[in-house]
């Protein structure tokens, strides 16, 4: 009896693995990510750390593109709590993007959430010297975010490793 369930355990275990190793990672970007709307066109080569595969070329740290490493951005209404969440962020050769507008029952991540997002992010001016309020004005226009939120928060990370949160309730 024992001799069975070693026979099975095999098995199941390889299959495991294998079921695991095929759900990779469905937020990373695997289209190449370039900001063509930063001063240059697109044919101008002003996208020198995309990577062709997708994300970043190795040697880049990230936040070139856009000037900033993670983006985050959560939205709260009256009534509803992360009404609209916008995630992305950039390391080395990897690129992570999601989003989520609960209004318009969107959930997106990977190539179709940076799709959705690039345009805005290619909007942002953020520097770790931007005023709170600029910021916050800038991630609202950009995105074009609906007024009457209750509550935005916003949390950038800087090439430097400068981590920055912005936050304003009422509107």
């Amino acid at each position: 009896m024992t001799g069975n369930k070693k026979n099975l355990l095999a098995p199941i275990l390889f299959s495991s693995v294998l079921l695991l190793a095929a759900c990779g990672d469905d937020e990373q970007v695997t289209e190449p990510v370039n900001n063509e709307n930063q001063g240059q066109p697109a044919d101008a080569g002003g996208t020198s750390n995309a990577s062709p595969e997708g994300g970043l070329d190795e040697g880049s740290i990230g936040g070139e593109t856009f000037g900033f490493t993670e983006l985050d951005v959560n939205v709260d209404f009256p009534d509803m709590d992360d009404m609209i969440e916008i995630n992305y962020e950039e390391d080395h050769d990897k690129v992570e993007a999601e989003y989520q507008n609960k209004m318009t029952e969107t959930n997106l991540s990977g190539n179709d959430a940076m799709d959705e997002i690039e345009p805005g992010l290619s909007q942002l001016e953020l520097t770790t010297d931007t005023p709170d309020d600029e910021a916050i004005s800038q991630v609202v226009e950009a995105f074009g975010i609906d007024s009457g939120y209750t509550e935005i928060e916003i949390e950038v990370r800087y090439p430097d490793g400068t981590d920055k949160e912005y936050k304003q309730t009422g509107n």
